[in-house]
Formats: C-alpha cells, sequence, structure tokens
C-alpha cells in the first residue's frame, strides 16, 4: 500500500572495503548527525526517524544512543537499528527490506523510497554525513557552498591512514602528501571511490576531489574511501581482488549480478595467473556489457565498470600476464579488497584510538 505518514532513515551501515568515515563521524560527531536527521525530519513533515546501522556497529551505536539521550527530539520520535552486516544491506531499499524484517535484497526501481519506502510509506533515505552536514548548511548556506568539504578514508598503501576532513576539490595528490604523509612507494593507481568506480594512474594524481572532474577522468567520488596503490603491487592482482569482491557481496538475487560476477572473477583470476586466451577477455567484455545494463541494483553495473575500468587502464600489464603464462612480477601479489586484508586492516585500527 502506498502512502501514510513520511519517515526518514540516517543511513550509517557503511560497507564500502576501506571506508570508515561513517563510523569515524557517528563516534566523534553524533549531535551532528542526530540534529542533521532532525531537521530533515521537520523539512519532510515526518515524526518518526531511524538510524540504521550493521549489527557490529557497537561503538557508533552507543554514542548515537548518548547524543539521544542529551537532545531534544521535540515531537520526533527516533529510534537506532542495527541490522545485517552484510555488504548488500547498506543499499538504500535493502535497508527497507531488512526494517521490515524481510532478507536484504534491494528492490526493483522505480518506484523510489520517496514515493514508496518503508511498508509503502513515503521514505527519505539519507547517508549520516549528508545529514550531519544540514544544520552548518542551514546555519551558513554562502559559506557552505563557498567552502563544501567531504570526509575521506584514506586507506592502502600511505604511511597515515584514517579519515580526514578536506575540501572538495583538493587534488588527491595533496591528500596523499598532506593527509597521508605520503606513500613509501611510487604510487601505481588511487582508486578514489574504492571499489565502485575504475581506478586513476599515476599520470592523473592531480585530479581534483571533485564528483564532475573525477567524472571526466573516468572515476567517481563516491565514499571517498580512498585507495593508494604502490607501484610494486600488480594491477591484474588487484584487478581479481576487485573481481573478487563483487563475486563474494552479491547477495544472489538476480542472475545477471550474481553469474556476472562470477564469471568476471574467475576470468580475472585466469588472467592473474596467466591461464587466460584472447578469447577470454572477450567474453569477459561481453559479461560486464551485459551486467552494465541489467540487475535490481547497481552492485552488477558497478562490478562491470569497476573491473573493465581497471583493465583497460593496464592493458600493457594484461598483455604481460597473457604472454607469460604466469604473473611477471615475483612477489607483487596483492589483494586490498580482501575482509581481513592488511591495508584495510590498517584502516579498520585507526578507529581503536577514537
Amino acid at each position: 500500500m502506498e502512502g501514510g505518514e513520511p519517515l526518514v532513515i540516517g543511513n550509517g551501515a557503511e560497507g564500502e572495503p576501506g571506508s570508515i568515515k561513517d563510523r569515524w563521524l557517528m563516534l566523534t560527531r553524533p549531535q551532528d548527525v542526530l540534529r542533521g536527521l532532525l531537521l530533515a525530519a521537520h523539512g519532510v513533515g515526518a515524526r518518526e526517524a531511524i538510524l540504521y546501522l550493521k549489527g557490529s556497529f557497537a561503538g557508533p551505536a552507543a554514542a548515537l544512543e548518548r547524543a539521544l539521550r542529551e537532545e531534544s527530539c521535540g515531537d520526533v520520535a527516533v529510534t537506532i537499528y542495527r541490522g545485517d552486516d552484510s555488504y548488500i544491506a547498506g543499499e538504500e531499499t535493502a535497508v527497507l527490506e531488512v526494517l521490515e524484517g524481510h532478507r536484504a535484497w534491494p528492490r526493483p526501481k522505480p518506484p523510489l523510497p520517496s514515493a514508496v519506502g518503508f511498508r509503502g510509506r513515503p521514505t527519505l533515505v539519507q547517508n549520516v554525513e549528508t545529514l550531519s552536514r544540514v544544520p552548518s548548511a542551514i546555519a551558513d548556506p554562502e559559506g557552505y557552498r563557498s567552502s563544501e568539504r567531504t570526509l575521506v578514508s584514506l586507506w592502502g598503501h600511505v604511511r597515515r591512514p584514517g579519515v580526514y576532513d578536506v575540501p572538495l576539490g583538493t587534488p588527491l595528490r595533496r591528500i596523499i602528501e598532506d593527509q597521508g604523509a605520503g606513500a613509501p612507494d611510487a604510487v601505481s593507481m588511487v582508486f578514489p571511490a574504492g571499489p565502485s568506480a575504475a581506478p586513476l594512474v599515476a599520470g592523473q594524481l592531480d585530479t581534483p576531489l571533485d564528483p564532475d572532474a573525477l567524472r571526466a577522468a573516468g572515476s567517481a567520488l563516491g565514499t571517498a574511501a580512498v585507495l593508494v596503490i604502490g607501484a610494486s603491487a600488480c594491477p591484474v592482482s588487484v584487478g581479481a581482488s576487485l573481481a573478487a569482491f563483487f563475486e563474494r557481496e552479491s547477495c544472489g538475487q538476480c542472475p545477471p549480478c550474481t553469474v556476472g560476477t562470477q564469471r568476471l572473477s574467475q576470468a580475472l583470476r585466469a588472467v592473474e595467473a596467466g591461464a587466460a586466451r584472447p578469447s577470454d577477455l572477450d567474453a569477459l567484455t561481453e559479461t560486464a556489457g551485459f551486467m552494465s545494463i541489467h540487475g535490481y541494483c547497481a552492485h552488477s553495473r558497478t562490478a562491470a565498470s569497476s573491473v573493465t575500468g581497471l583493465l583497460a587502464r593496464f592493458r600493457e600489464d594484461v598483455a604481460a600476464h597473457l604472454a607469460a603464462r604466469a604473473c611477471p612480477r615475483a612477489g607483487g601479489g596483492a589483494d586490498p579488497f580482501a575482509s581481513d586484508s592488511p591495508e584495510r586492516r590498517a584502516i579498520e585500527a585507526t578507529l581503536e584510538t577514537l
């Protein structure tokens, strides 16, 4: 049934590999998140709001609970809900499914949640960082527009991984050098959006951290989980790690994504091992093309564009693997998108100091 009282959901269920900025924000600025949620509720006429987190986010949940006790919510009833820990459970329509007691499967769109959301009610689902910026944007609109900022989860092969609040438009090179204290190795590639978009190569490090500039460069901003990869890592190995992530995190609902991510991952593993043939790359391109226009949610499309985008940027490395029938780089294996990779452990460890 469509209609009913509007609802606002603050989505704090971040699951992108290397992204910890939402948890950092909820731990260090929970009042900003709550005030932004309340302003959003007033803006759409909602008397009910939910802060939705992953089940394992005990620390952020406790910080938000303390903020709730200290902040007057007026006529808005706010609850904190800790749901599914899976990656896909952070997708906005999968959030609705979890809240309704169902499996974390994305819904086909349209209709959009703003029209038909939680139990058919018009529902605004917004990321907690976006909500946290609302109070300052309302208090000083001109100042906010003139110095818009974003949180960056900087991780990978940098000396100082962590969360940094930087102005939009800051060049990637400056973020790596100033906030990250530089890279111990020459930089081979940077994923500005973690796994959610193709990487930029070393010659593109002066690209500003800006949605339009990154799009023009063939990447995206996404959650700004900026992954830095050193030149000693094999790009094909990184690509295989990327493809394996998408295969592992596919929810299994729709065949284009379930089968497609599996085929992408198999193809990348074959290229990494030197066991692939040129015809296998043609099949990979065909699979990615099908995935790019099918699937219930963005997971399928993102997997296709991110994996093929990486391969397009490192054609020489792919050719070298095919020619050598093995990885030509001794010790160049890298698996940054694995759930327990050294790169992910390093940035996750920075939360323990809060």
